[in-house]
């Protein structure tokens, strides 16, 4: 068989599969703990939102509820220009202590962030969206990881509820669950480089501002780590979001998320020095790069595995191979076509999810080469 398609085979393996592997064992050899321990800084959790008026309530409500001292916990709302009823309903919960910061001008999520950061106060900062829910024991669970002074931020475990048990649902929690697992093996490495964007909390005098067309979910966690600090995972910081539950919503929230990670790799390019931070080289270089260059791989292995058939039509490993990839994609492509009919395939799940994510990838590669990314989005809940 050709070498090109072998090696193609092993970089998509790799990523996937050896990369997975690799990480689990090395974090079992490392077994680097976090020094916990129950204390109560001052800790203020910033909602950020956009036109969120049929969430934001439910949001401040399961705030409310947070078991921790009423005297060092603060609620901050930051509307981005909100157009809707979000800052009203903020508004009507002053008299429970809740803020509302509102930043004029719509300048996306990233650089409202940054202007609530320097008019806020507060040891330990929690990051949140308005959709997600969080355990009542959440803030408790966060705090405790910053007795370890060599911990810079903390990372919830996001649990996503696919109520309706749709297949792009299905994907998105078995891909999750994934994720998770090399999230607990990175941290007994030593560190996260990358975090849950609606569950953080990290220490504000670590706080660096970001460029506003920045998804701070991944390039936050990098700066943290180039100031000599560890990003850690902690899985009883539970939270919930629901899924999202067509394709067409995945796609562009991927597309977005991982022009996102790309322009944020570019920004903390000194990461990239495996000499100076050989744990997180190693990981963004598995985990984020070839994951982004998989859809790539993708393409390349389907030509030299066609051209192969064709000219050595005896190889009947080259013919089992592209059978198995027709396979693949035809099984994506029916579920997608079923799934616009109402019709949701189980069995279907995964290869559908997986087609979104690299395609996805591959659109995100190229626009990131050929566009800027911009500083807002619209985010569509009419569908979910």
């Amino acid at each position: 068989m050709n070498t090109i398609l072998v090696n193609l085979i092993l970089l998509i393996l790799y990523t996937y599969f050896g990369y997975f592997l690799a990480v689990i064992l090395l974090g079992k050899l490392f077994r680097k703990k976090v020094l916990k321990e129950n204390i109560e800084p001052h800790v203020t959790l910033l909602i950020a939102a956009y036109n969120e008026e049929k969430s934001i309530a439910q949001k401040i409500q399961n705030s409310l509820n947070l078991d921790y001292p009423k005297e060092k916990f603060r609620i901050i709302v930051v509307s981005d220009a909100s157009s809707d009823a979000t800052d009203d309903i903020v508004r009507s919960y002053e008299s429970h202590g809740v803020e509302l910061l509102r930043v004029e001008g719509r300048v996306g999520k990233t650089e409202a962030r940054n202007v609530a950061m320097t008019q806020i106060e507060g040891d330990i900062i929690i990051f949140s969206d308005a959709t997600t829910t969080y355990q009542p024991d959440v803030v408790r669970k966060f705090v405790r990881n910053f007795a370890d002074p060599h911990v810079g931020m903390v990372t919830g475990q996001l649990i996503y509820k696919n109520a309706e048990n749709t297949q792009m649902g299905i994907g998105q929690v078995l891909y999750w669950k994934y994720e998770t697992l090399i999230k607990k093996s990175q941290t007994a490495m030593g560190t996260l480089t990358g975090s849950v964007g609606c569950a953080t909390a990290f220490r504000k005098s670590l706080y660096t501002p970001l460029p506003k067309n920045i998804i701070e979910d991944f390039t936050g966690p990098l700066m943290l780590v180039l100031k000599g600090f560890r990003v850690v995972y902690e899985e009883e910081a539970i939270c919930f979001e629901e899924t999202t539950k067509k394709s067409k919503q995945e796609w562009d929230m991927r597309v977005r998320v991982i022009r996102g990670g790309m322009k944020g790799m570019l920004h903390a390019k000194k990461i990239l020095n495996p000499v100076v931070y050989p744990v997180p080289f190693f990981q963004l270089m598995s985990h984020k790069i070839l994951r982004w260059l998989i859809p790539v791989f993708m393409v390349l292995l389907f030509i030299v595995n066609n051209y192969l058939v064709m000219t050595n039509p005896e190889d009947y490993i080259a013919k089992i191979l592209l059978a198995l990839q027709f396979g693949f994609y035809m099984t994506a492509l029916i579920s997608y076509l079923l799934e616009k009919r109402g019709i949701h395939l189980k069995l279907a799940a995964i290869p559908l999810y997986f087609i979104v994510l690299n395609a996805a990838s591959f659109v995100a590669l190229y626009k990131t080469f050929t566009s800027e990314l911009e500083s807002t989005w619209e985010t569509n809940r009419e569908d979910q």
